[in-house]
């Protein structure tokens, strides 16, 4: 199944054959077990290394929050003169269908 001459076009996977070497499969086995064996007393810090990693990320979205408050405090648009509600109101008393440009300027602000 291995064998790669009558088929060019096919992979050769005789390197990963186990059978072929066994006594190389079982070295590899046996070092892999001992990496995990080595290993397995990292794995109880988990929680550990989650709180190593905790104070920076949260310093860092404080901060972000500083400046997303301190954004919103400096861009902050006056109060606008004309009160949603009562125009939405109105629209709804007529069956009035606002445009586009109606809903900008009562929402946002825009000049029509």
């Amino acid at each position: 199944m291995t064998d790669i001459s009558r088929e060019p076009g096919r992979i050769d996977l005789r390197a990963i054959d186990e059978l072929a070497d066994p006594a190389r499969a079982e070295r590899v086995i046996v070092a892999a077990m001992a990496h995990v064996a080595a290993n397995r007393n990292s794995r109880s810090d988990v929680f550990a290394s989650i709180a190593i990693c905790a104070r920076p990320l949260l310093a860092a979205a404080a901060a972000l929050v500083v400046i997303a408050t301190g954004t919103l405090m400096v861009t902050q648009r006056p109060a606008q003169d004309v009160q949603p509600v009562g125009v939405v109101v109105s629209w709804a008393e007529s069956n009035h269908v606002p445009t586009n440009g109606e809903l900008l300027a009562v929402f946002q602000g825009y000049d029509r």
